[in-house]
């Protein structure tokens, strides 16, 4: 066992530019000229017989067996003594990646994201489809609690009028393979006041793939915007409403976004990139000494390449009036976190692409980001 802390010393005995102080067996303190701050390493045994799950801080005397385990506590601190990273290790090899990193400035982000476009689509076959038979279960008795009961069911006998199948197929999700996405559910409407609670919702939902082509027509009490397919202001999708008119720069941020020049085409529309973004599409970390695993750069290159930069500050704004008029007061700036994934406000008002953490269900409404074919 003590070979185990042997390995993690050699790692910073054989730097010059490392100095240690020792506290007691268990703790270290690492300094080095050409790093700011410092890295805290404190051992611990993990006691793993007889299903426990238990780990007491290394004592020199210890008499450890077989059932015993050493392994690292390590903790990074800036010059401020803030922590910036932390990490449990039982791997000499990963501490002497991590000791390299410290000790090394980080990669510089890249100023602009360019991605290779690829050109992939369904074939003809995959993609051509009857129009699926629809089933209608509609519970009207979910908008008699409403204050405005008798004006929201004629609002939803017209949507349901209104619904254009052919448009409805077209814009449908698709699955890997071109077919109609099964299993998947759209909200075409919404009735009653703002509310961040359920509400009645008029949603199509298609069936498991075992009995695809075949859609739902229900009206349903949801919370609107955790669904990802959230098409109430998005009737064009569905209905024979017009398709918002494209304009001059929305043709030119088009072809940027054609040609995989994603920073240029949402310079267009005054978007930001944050640093994390373009450090993830170019490949690296986005959190300094903790590697992105590769799908999560693929995932990103794929959404950003169908990013509708001209779409995003109208979906913010509408999401910001809903919340004021869901809270009844407005949100603080630089708040829109929860809507993500990635997308908010800046202190001034300003959209922000970002790489986020959040435990929300609510999704950014995806025609309010991603581009449609026309």
């Amino acid at each position: 066992m003590q070979d185990f802390i042997a390995q993690i010393s050699q790692q910073w005995l054989q730097l010059p530019d490392c100095q240690a102080e020792h506290k007691d067996a268990a703790r270290t303190r690492i300094t080095s000229r050409v790093a700011a701050g410092c890295m805290d390493v404190e051992f611990f045994v993990h006691h793993g017989g007889n299903g426990a799950f238990s780990a007491t801080r290394y004592e020199q005397t210890m008499q450890l067996g077989a059932e015993h385990r050493l392994h690292a506590w390590i903790t990074l601190r800036d010059a401020a003594g803030e922590v910036i990273h932390h990490e449990v290790s039982c791997n000499p090899g990963r501490f002497a990646q991590l000791l390299h990193e410290w000790r090394a400035a980080p990669d510089a982000a890249p100023e602009q994201v360019t991605i290779q476009a690829m050109a992939c689509s369904p074939s003809t076959d995959e993609t051509e489809a009857c129009v699926p038979p629809v089933d209608q279960d509609l519970n009207l008795d979910l908008l008699d609690k409403l204050a405005d009961a008798p004006q929201a069911l004629e609002r939803l006998k017209a949507d349901v009028a209104a619904v254009d199948l052919m448009r409805l197929l077209q814009s449908w999700p698709r699955d890997d393979r071109g077919r109609p996405a099964a299993r998947t559910t759209a909200i075409l409407a919404a009735y009653g006041p703002a509310t961040r609670k359920r509400q009645p919702c008029l949603m199509v939902r298609s069936v498991m793939q075992s009995k695809m082509p075949g859609w739902q027509l229900l009206l349903s009490s949801e919370f609107l915007y955790n669904c990802r397919h959230q098409w109430s202001d998005a009737r064009w999708l569905w209905s024979p409403a017009e398709h918002p008119k494209d304009s001059a720069l929305e043709r030119k941020a088009r072809s940027l976004m054609a040609q995989g020049k994603v920073s240029e085409a949402c310079a267009l529309y005054g978007v930001e990139l944050h640093e994390r973004v373009r450090r993830l599409a170019a490949g690296q970390s986005f959190l300094r000494f903790s590697p992105a695993p590769e799908p999560w750069v693929r995932e990103l290159r794929a959404a950003l390449l169908q990013l509708a930069p001209w779409r995003l500050t109208a979906g913010l704004q509408r999401i910001q009036e809903h919340l004021i008029q869901a809270n009844r007061k407005p949100p603080k700036p630089g708040s829109w976190e929860r809507w993500g994934p990635g997308v908010r406000f800046d202190e001034e008002g300003k959209p922000v692409l970002d790489l986020i953490v959040t435990a929300s269900n609510e999704h950014f409404p995806e025609p309010d980001w991603k581009q449609r074919p026309r």
